[in-house]
């Protein structure tokens, strides 16, 4: 089976504490038929180094989590590539608004968006958000609602992602992690 015919679930419906937003599955997350599942992905690691779970977990507790702990995982675009830089405009402009539909029906607590890029495409697809007003912005929580939901059910949260891509960033990512646990359980 190619790549092209390989898709993760969308592991998304009501009730969610969490549901974690990535571009699109890796190959090898595609081939393993789980989330972050990459060997030298820090995610799973860190989920549990950051007390959003309480034991260690792997790509393979994907499904339980979704099941068991009210955490889900989705890609704003559902084919897999090698880098997110593959995928084509018109399959970011409607992934984001599917994804927007997904949110505003399961409307889960904290929408987590894994990289500052999955966010502006969904900002600007989904939001219409200008470049101009998603220029600068810290990650963490993010101040836009979804449509319908003034009172903010739904929090937008940032935090960057996890791929080896962005080294750099995975103390950042863990302290942020670590504020989303505490901060909205």
């Amino acid at each position: 089976m190619s790549a092209e015919e390989l898709h993760l679930p969308r592991l998304l419906g009501p009730g969610l504490r969490y549901v974690f937003i990535g571009f699109n599955p890796g190959i090898e997350s595609a081939r393993r038929g789980h989330y972050y599942a990459f060997r030298g992905n820090v995610f799973w690691r860190q989920m549990h180094e950051s007390g959003l779970v309480p034991h260690p977990v792997t790509h393979e507790d994907d499904r339980d989590l979704f099941e068991n702990s009210g955490i889900g995982f989705v890609d704003l675009c559902s084919r897999p590539t090698v880098a997110a830089k593959d995928l084509s405009p018109a399959e970011l402009r409607e992934g984001a608004m599917r994804l927007l539909g997904e949110l505003v029906e399961h409307r889960p607590k904290v929408a987590v968006f894994a990289g500052r890029g999955v966010f502006n495409t969904f900002g600007r697809h989904a939001l219409g958000l200008s470049a101009g007003q998603l220029r600068g912005r810290s990650d963490g929580a993010q101040p836009e609602r979804l449509p319908g939901d003034e009172t903010g059910k739904t929090v937008l949260y940032v935090i960057p992602s996890s791929s080896g891509l962005a080294s750099g960033w995975h103390r950042e990512r863990l302290e942020l992690l670590r504020r989303l646990a505490r901060d909205y359980r």
